[in-house]
């Protein structure tokens, strides 16, 4: 992915992030990791992220997920933050291609 592209999907609310390789944060399975890509939240919501450390370039990892699946725990930056799966669908990652 060229860094316009990149751009593109951090600008552009219109973009497919899964035809450029990418998934959502609620897409990953337990123990599975990815590489924050673009955060398509409010700007409320972006701010507390940001301050928590959920920025582009972030590795974040799936920790436990709720019983009923909603919400689940993330790993990053040597903490874990729980986050409802709707919110997790607005931040697009990176992942390897062995998921």
């Amino acid at each position: 992915m060229s860094l316009s592209e990149s751009n593109d999907l951090e600008i552009n609310k219109g973009v497919n992030p899964v035809s450029h390789g990418c998934v959502t944060l609620a897409d990953l399975g337990p123990g599975e990791t990815g590489i924050i890509e673009a955060i398509d939240v409010d700007v409320s919501l972006r701010r507390r992220l940001n301050a928590l450390g959920v920025v582009k370039g972030t590795e974040i990892a799936v920790g436990h997920v709720a019983p009923m699946g909603d919400p689940r725990v993330y790993r990053l930056l040597g903490y874990q933050l729980s986050l409802r799966n709707e919110d997790a669908r607005k931040i697009v990652l990176k992942v390897e291609d062995g998921r």
